[in-house]
């Protein structure tokens, strides 16, 4: 497994939003971008209150955490 960095991790948040919300684990993210499940969940916490362009929201967490991805309104 490769390192990511935080701005890998935007670019994909970016690429992926979509009017309609999606919902998302960092495991998923992980698999796609080759990376530790770990350090995604790490910048997905860090990137939900610093995204202008799409909205990340913490939404439901049993096992794992799933996000809320989406084109912000603003």
């Amino acid at each position: 497994m490769s390192n990511i960095s935080r701005e890998t991790v935007h670019a994909y948040l970016v690429e992926t939003a979509s009017p309609e919300p999606t919902y998302l684990r960092a495991r998923e993210i992980a698999t796609e971008l080759d990376a530790s499940p770990k350090a995604v969940a790490q910048y997905l916490s860090q990137l939900q209150d610093e995204l202008v362009d799409v909205s990340l929201e913490q939404w439901g967490r049993s096992k794992s955490t799933t996000w809320r991805l989406e084109v912000s309104e603003s």
